[in-house]
């Protein structure tokens, strides 16, 4: 089990400071010129005159920092000495990447872009407090073995894994595994290490591991993971078998050699299959999962994008009864499993996000497909990801143990989905992955899910609402949750406030919002839920209060709006029936005003056009007034 003590202890020496600056406390500011002379100091500034503190410079470069806070100490005028430590923000936020294209994948974070729904994603961003991959406890290179049609090798957002024991294209098998010229991998058509292009490849290849927070295209699931391609998806199962093959001997070659040579692959994905395969005719491709699975290695298969249930029709892989394969279906935006995707409430574990997933093309471009192959690596992401964050007994546990170690990985990441109706009865987990959820399982720590991440609701004028917002304990102990609100707004209110939750167990708590002392427009607030010492999560609530007389009752002046949802442009037309000034103000959804202009017009018709090329998508709220009168007010949603 994870170790807080041993995964946060403090280090036993002083690194993370600026090299030739200390910060001294004195009893007295008189003493601080006698101070400087003494040590050869320079005063850099005043850091606190009401306590005496001062940054100052050491002048000679030859002395340490550590030496001379070890000769200040002994100074009777000084209260305090040591060095100006570098500090970080404790914030998801410092983990939302800087990848061009991040606001684009909602399965990340979704915020309700492109007309989603808040809250439906993976909560990779919280995931990222703890790792973004890369290396395990101990060391370890992680990586991901992905099974498909090719990749692109010169991607430039992937980190790919070589065999740096063979000396590519010279015909000979350098590191006598069986497999002549395997630098880049290995190409199970043609039985060769030369790996071709392929653009669904790529694209999968880049949601389970795409290089976060490089400035450009997207983020996977893990920043840093290394991503082993094998092109060998389709036509005959004995290519199946022979890519499979190769997986086991590069983990056994390391295993062996105890990481010197071959590949610490941790889990492999397959987005390809046989519909309606029965099992009991595929014995040894479902071996060699089982096999796979003797070396702690996961398998992922996506299952069918056809409307049917598994449990009834078969599948291959998804209805395999082997323990150490995760079967994934898809789900969208808004957290309803496609419809054109397969289900089976004994055979697919659960749902992941592939409608409309943003990740890799070919020759270092970007595109959105969608698909059960889509939702699959990001299972295969999120174990790799769970193991980067475990702690050294784990991973020891692990390679002492490795089929028990992956079937650890597999059941935090079952126990830790987000429950989803429309998952329910047809999924074995009944929910969709959340990363976040499953490493704070691995970590053993208070945590909690919420039913909503964000609360976006329009009533009108002198108007009560009611919301539920539903807190589940997934932790292994109980915990005691409080609700706050900053500055408890009269419009909302909680039917508790406090309670506490035994493992597994929920409390659903009523929120009221109301617009009975409200004028039109859009108010904000947000939740926090404190619970278990853990950092407090928030959810966001906005209110458009509009009014109700609106577009109908001002003599039949009905005002079209169109088209709604919209691309970049949307154009509001309304009949002015006397002369004055209109205005018109967007919103986004937050509460924060977007655009507000306001125009003299004359008696007739009104034609305006609001044009957004940001490249962000989302709610937006709008309120039109004439002659300081609310004439109209609405949603617009931008694709």
């Amino acid at each position: 089990m994870f170790s807080l003590q041993n995964a946060f202890c403090q280090t036993n020496f002083d690194s993370n400071y600026i090299e030739g600056e200390i910060m001294v406390q004195l009893q007295d500011e008189s003493e601080l010129t006698e101070l400087l002379d003494s040590y050869n100091l320079k005063l850099n500034r005043v850091v606190s005159e009401r306590f005496n503190i001062y940054l100052l410079d050491i002048v000679d470069s030859r002395i340490s920092n550590s030496s001379l806070i070890n000769m200040i100490k002994g100074n009777r005028s000084v209260i305090n000495v040591q060095n100006n430590h570098f500090v970080s923000l404790r914030s998801t936020e410092n983990n939302i990447p800087n990848d061009s294209l991040f606001t684009d994948q909602w399965a990340m974070l979704n915020i309700g872009q492109g007309s989603g729904t808040a809250g439906a994603d993976i909560d990779a961003t919280h995931a990222w407090d703890f790792t973004t991959g890369g290396l395990t406890a101990l060391g370890d290179t992680i990586v991901v073995a992905i099974i498909d049609g090719g990749s692109d090798l010169e991607h430039e957002d992937l980190n790919f894994w070589k065999n740096h024991q063979e000396i590519p294209n010279n015909d000979i098998d350098d590191d006598n595994n069986g497999y002549v010229d395997d630098y880049d991998g290995w190409n199970a058509y043609n039985h060769s290490g030369q790996i071709p292009d392929n653009v669904h490849g790529v694209h999968v290849c880049g949601i389970a591991g795409a290089i976060g927070n490089n400035g450009i295209g997207v983020a996977g699931v893990n920043w840093n993971v290394k991503t082993l391609p094998i092109a060998g998806e389709s036509s005959y199962e004995s290519i199946v078998v022979e890519a499979l093959s190769y997986i086991y001997v590069v983990r056994e070659r390391y295993d062996q050699t105890n990481g010197a040579e071959g590949a610490f692959v941790v889990a492999q994905n397959n987005s390809f299959g046989v519909d309606k395969g029965q099992p009991e005719d595929f014995p040894i491709w479902e071996a060699m999962y089982d096999s796979l699975g003797t070396l702690g290695i996961l398998s992922m298969g996506a299952t069918a994008n056809r409307p049917w249930d598994i449990d009834s029709v078969g599948d291959v892989p998804t209805a395999f009864t082997t323990d150490y394969m995760i079967a994934v279906t898809n789900t969208t935006n808004k957290d309803y499993k496609n419809s054109g995707a397969a289900w089976g409430d004994t055979t697919i574990d659960l749902g992941a996000p592939g409608t409309m997933i943003w990740s890799l093309g070919l020759n270092n471009t970007y595109r959105a497909s969608s698909g059960t192959s889509m939702a699959t690596p990001h299972v295969t992401g999120a174990a790799a990801l769970l193991m980067a964050v475990a702690d050294s007994a784990f991973i020891a546990d692990y390679k002492a143990n490795p089929s028990q170690g992956a079937l650890m990985i597999k059941q935090y990441i079952l126990n830790g989905v987000d429950p989803l109706e429309d998952l329910q009865g047809v999924t074995v987990s009944g929910g969709r992955l959340n990363v976040f959820n499953s490493i704070s399982l691995m970590m053993d720590t208070a945590s909690i899910t919420i039913s909503r991440d964000s609360i976006v609701e329009e009533i009108p004028l002198v108007y009560n609402l009611q919301k539920e917002l539903a807190i589940t304990n997934i932790g292994n102990s109980a915990l005691e949750f409080n609700l706050v609100i900053d500055d408890q707004p009269e419009w909302i209110s909680l039917s508790k406030d406090t309670g506490v939750l035994s493992s597994g167990d929920s409390d659903t708590i009523v929120i009221s919002l109301n617009s009975i002392e409200l004028d039109t427009g859009v108010y904000t607030c947000a939740i926090g839920i404190y619970y278990g010492g853990s950092e407090p999560r928030s959810v966001p609530v906005k209110l458009a209060v509009y009014d109700d007389t609106g577009v109908e009752e001002i003599q039949n002046n009905i005002v079209r709006v169109f088209p709604n949802p919209f691309k970049t442009s949307v154009e509001f037309e309304f009949n002015v029936l006397q002369n004055g000034e209109y205005s018109i103000e967007i919103y986004d959804q937050t509460g924060k005003q977007v655009f507000s202009e306001s125009r003299i017009s004359a008696v007739g018709l009104v034609n305006f056009t609001w044009s957004d090329n940001s490249g962000n998508g989302g709610l937006y709220y709008y309120r039109i007034t004439h002659n300081e009168q609310s004439l109209a007010s609405g949603k617009i949603v931008k694709m």
